[in-house]
C-alpha cells in the first residue's frame, strides 16, 4: 500500500486555451474521434527526448493550430489507427511515464494539510482498512494531488484536468479534431477533499468521456459495507457505480425520491462528526484493530480530543506490517 503525491507538470498551471471537449462523445466512437491526435502524436514524439516537456509542447500545439493543421492529419491517420495501448508506445517508459494512476481508484484531493486535517486524513485512511483479520487493505495505491491550492474550487469539475492534464498521461487524455480534450478512462473514482475529511462522505464518481461528471454519490466511510463497495467497484470488478451504490438510494433518506429526478444529482449518505475519536464514529464490530493497523492512533486521539494531532501518515501499518509507503512522482523528467 502506497501513497503517491503526484505533482503538477504545468509550472504556471494549465494554459486557459487548453479546454474540454463541448459535448461527451460515445465511448464506442472514442478511437475515431482522437485518431488525428493519435497519429499526430506518433509523427512528432521524440523517443528519449523530456517526456514531459514533449507532452506540454504536443497538447499546447494541438489546442492552439489552425483547424487547417489539425484536418491534415485527420486526412493522413489510417481509419484504423491503433490506440496507445495497442501501439509501441505501451513498452515506451518515456510515453507511459506519467500513468501511475492505471488502477488507482483513490484520490487525495484536499486543500491543505494542516495538522489537524493530516489528522482527520489519517482517520479516513483507516476508514479504507476491510477490518477483517486476514483481510487486504482495500487499495493498493493512493494518489495526492500537489500543489494542494490547485484542488480548490468544485473538484467535480476539475478532476479530470487534475488527473491526466495537470499530469499528461497520454494513456488516458486524448484530443480531439477540434482541439479539445477527451479522456479514455471512465473507471469509477473515490475522491476524498476537504468535505469528507468533515463527514466522513467519501465522492464516488463516474465520469464521461469529456471529463464532466456523469454520476456521483458520497458514501459513508466510517462504516463495515463501505468495503463491501469498494470491492464490488474495485480494479478487477469494475461493477458499475450504480450497481455497488445501491445502498446509499435504497436509505430511508431517499425511499420518497421522485425516479425520475435528475440522474447527476449527488445522493448523499448520512454525515458523522470526524472530529469525535474513530472508534465512536465507526459503525462496524471490529474497529478494535486499529490498533493493529495503526499503533498509538487511539491514544493520539485521546490526547487531542479526538485528533491525532502529530500522527504522522507513515505510521499507518500496511498488510506486510510494514509503514505506509509515500513516494513523489512528477518532478519534471
Amino acid at each position: 500500500m502506497s501513497l503517491i503525491r503526484s505533482h503538477s507538470r504545468w509550472p504556471r498551471g494549465i494554459p486557459s486555451f487548453i479546454r474540454r471537449h463541448e459535448e461527451p462523445v460515445d465511448p464506442d466512437e472514442f478511437d475515431a474521434a482522437s485518431r488525428a491526435w493519435r497519429h499526430f502524436v506518433r509523427d512528432q514524439w521524440v523517443k528519449g527526448d523530456a517526456a514531459d516537456q514533449q507532452k506540454r509542447a504536443l497538447i499546447e500545439r494541438w489546442a492552439t493550430a489552425d483547424q487547417q493543421f489539425r484536418d491534415s492529419y485527420q486526412s493522413r491517420a489510417p481509419e484504423d489507427e491503433p490506440s496507445f495501448f495497442e501501439g509501441p508506445e505501451l513498452a515506451d517508459p518515456d510515453f507511459t511515464g506519467n500513468d501511475v494512476q492505471s488502477f488507482c481508484m483513490v484520490y487525495l484531493c484536499t486543500t491543505e494539510l494542516t495538522p489537524e486535517k493530516e489528522a482527520l486524513l489519517a482517520k479516513c485512511i483507516l476508514g479504507l482498512f476491510p477490518w477483517e483479520e486476514g483481510e487486504e487493505f482495500l487499495a493498493d495505491e493512493m494518489i495526492m494531488f500537489l500543489p494542494l491550492e490547485d484542488n480548490q474550487g468544485d473538484i467535480l469539475d476539475t478532476f479530470k484536468f487534475h488527473q491526466s492534464v495537470a499530469r499528461p498521461d497520454f494513456l488516458d487524455m486524448h484530443m480531439a479534431l477540434d482541439g479539445t480534450v477527451l479522456f479514455r478512462d471512465r473507471y469509477p473514482k473515490l475522491i476524498i477533499d476537504d468535505r469528507t475529511l468533515d463527514t466522513g462522505l467519501g465522492l464516488w464518481v463516474d465520469f464521461a468521456t469529456n471529463g464532466i461528471y456523469e454520476r456521483a454519490r458520497r458514501a459513508q466511510i466510517m462504516m463495515e459495507e463501505f468495503g463491501y463497495f469498494y470491492r464490488d467497484i474495485g480494479p478487477g470488478n469494475q461493477i458499475p457505480i450504480e450497481q455497488a451504490l445501491i445502498y446509499i438510494e435504497s436509505r430511508s433518506i431517499y425511499q420518497g425520491r421522485d425516479r425520475d429526478a435528475d440522474p447527476r444529482e449527488i445522493l448523499e449518505d448520512e454525515p458523522v462528526d470526524m472530529r469525535r475519536p474513530l472508534v465512536e464514529i465507526y459503525k462496524g464490530s471490529e474497529v478494535d484493530l486499529v490498533d493493529d493497523y495503526a499503533p498509538g492512533f487511539r491514544e493520539a486521539e485521546e490526547q487531542g480530543n479526538g485528533l491525532a494531532i502529530g500522527y504522522g501518515l507513515g505510521q499507518i501499518l500496511t498488510n506486510d506490517g510494514n509503514p505506509l509507503t509515500i513516494t513523489d512522482h512528477g518532478i519534471d523528467h
